[in-house]
């Protein structure tokens, strides 16, 4: 039997379950910045944190302009 046809989508599994891990760690964590001395540690805070009031602003325009009618 030949393995590689076993072995491959596996390893390709894991790694597509370990980036995408990472991906969602990046985007929500650290919740504050980290300081090393005076300069900011990059990608700290997380991009949902860092950006919270411009997402909640372009939640409500869009829940305001595209879910809620005048009635």
């Amino acid at each position: 039997m030949n393995y590689a046809m076993i072995i491959r989508p596996i390893i390709g599994a894991l790694i597509g379950y370990v980036t995408n891990w990472i991906a969602v760690k990046m985007m929500f964590r650290p919740l504050h910045p980290i300081k090393i001395g005076k300069w900011n540690l990059p990608f700290t805070p997380g991009i949902i944190p860092k950006n919270k009031e411009r997402i909640a602003d372009s939640i409500g325009n869009a829940i305001s302009d595209n879910l809620l009618n005048e009635q």
